[in-house]
């Protein structure tokens, strides 16, 4: 074997590895992001994410689960429609967010998010931010 071949054959090596790494050990290469997003308008709210539309009640809530890596960063965006408003929100931002679980309530002043696990006070933002 020359030496491409075995460096190629090292680097196949080590990917395998950390593949089946990440799916034995938790916190490995792949983190799984869960987001719960709750309906708090008094109408129901039409929530169009990359995963496809979702019509929630209100007081229900929608949940969106998916997977980062540290090496990238993640944007999840969605779009948030109710009577004739329509509102676009990054609900899922890894520069931004240091959650794994997740929490939102959509009002009409904007998004809410419960910021730490300690504390059930959410803060909310403006659908410009």
């Amino acid at each position: 074997m020359n030496a491409k071949s075995v460096v190629l054959l090292m680097l196949l090596t080590i990917f395998v590895t950390l593949q089946m790494m990440a799916g034995v050990v938790s916190g490995g290469l792949f983190n799984e992001i869960k987001v719960r997003v709750t309906n708090k308008l008094s109408t129901p709210l039409l929530m169009e994410c990359k995963d496809g539309p979702h019509m929630v009640l209100p007081d229900d809530n929608q949940r969106l689960n998916f997977s980062i890596t540290p090496f990238f960063t993640y944007i999840w965006t969605c779009k948030f429609e109710w009577k004739k408003v329509s509102h676009t929100y990054n609900i899922y931002d890894s520069r931004r967010d240091g959650c794994r679980n997740c929490l939102w309530f959509i009002k009409e002043a904007g998004p809410c998010k419960i910021l730490h696990k300690f504390n059930s006070t959410p803060v909310c933002f403006s659908w410009n931010y």
